[in-house]
């Protein structure tokens, strides 16, 4: 595990990119979506994941974005079930990019479902380990971590981030309070609260770099004392 401070992650040569939200179309993460850019591998192609249910027309026309940006190519992984995260094509796809995009959406406890424990992940985690980074943007910030919440109970992440439950769009006293309820069952975590158009950033030697207006609040199950 890399660290810096009290937060852990997965080793691997590339950057663990965390946006809590911005809607790519209005421009309203620009200057995220170019940094995360530049710390993909370079001459290797954007490999997008899409949530469940997602737009394919729109998820095209974010590839032809990141392309404008300075992507040197990209395209969509279609990893929308069990069968797509077992497809050796979609795992060759993503062993070859030089960053993986998990697109914000409605339905991420299900990509994470998909993906936990599957050859998909494997090949990210592949693709991670010699240099390409993952940039993860609003709830599917949520997917790298411990914990993601699903309605009622909480369930296990992706667990690139080991000891960290995220919270995209966080903005106050709501969201912290959330965080809390879910710490309360998992003291050894702590929670990352990540605003809307900001973005914290881990590199592959402990660097820590945040993004955008807002700060990231870190947040800590209360003690039973407090």
């Amino acid at each position: 595990m890399t660290e810096a401070g009290p937060l852990q992650w997965q080793s691997g040569g590339g950057w663990l990119v965390l946006s809590g939200g911005g809607r790519w179309e209005a421009g309203e993460a620009g200057d995220i979506d170019a940094a995360a850019l530049g710390w993909a591998m370079v001459g290797r192609p954007v490999a997008v994941l899409l949530t469940a249910g997602a737009s394919t027309a729109s998820g095209e026309a974010l590839v032809d974005y990141l392309v404008d940006l300075g992507a040197p190519e990209g395209y969509i992984v279609p990893v929308f079930d069990e069968a797509g995260a077992r497809n050796l094509e979609n795992c060759g796809l993503l062993a070859q990019a030089g960053l993986i995009y998990i697109a914000d959406g409605p339905d991420i406890v299900r990509l994470v479902r998909v993906l936990r424990g599957s050859p998909a992940l494997e090949a990210i985690g592949q693709a991670f380990e010699i240099g390409a980074s993952i940039y993860a943007v609003g709830a599917a910030a949520m997917a790298l971590g411990a914990w993601v919440s699903g309605g009622d109970q909480a369930e296990h992440g992706l667990g690139l981030l080991e000891n960290l439950v995220i919270e995209p769009r966080f903005s106050g006293a709501e969201s912290a309070s959330r965080l809390r309820h879910l710490l309360a069952a998992h003291p050894d975590c702590m929670g990352l609260g990540v605003p809307y158009q900001s973005a914290v950033a881990l590199g592959p030697e402990g660097q820590v770099r945040t993004m955008g207006s807002d700060q990231i609040t870190v947040v800590v199950a209360q003690s039973d004392e407090g």
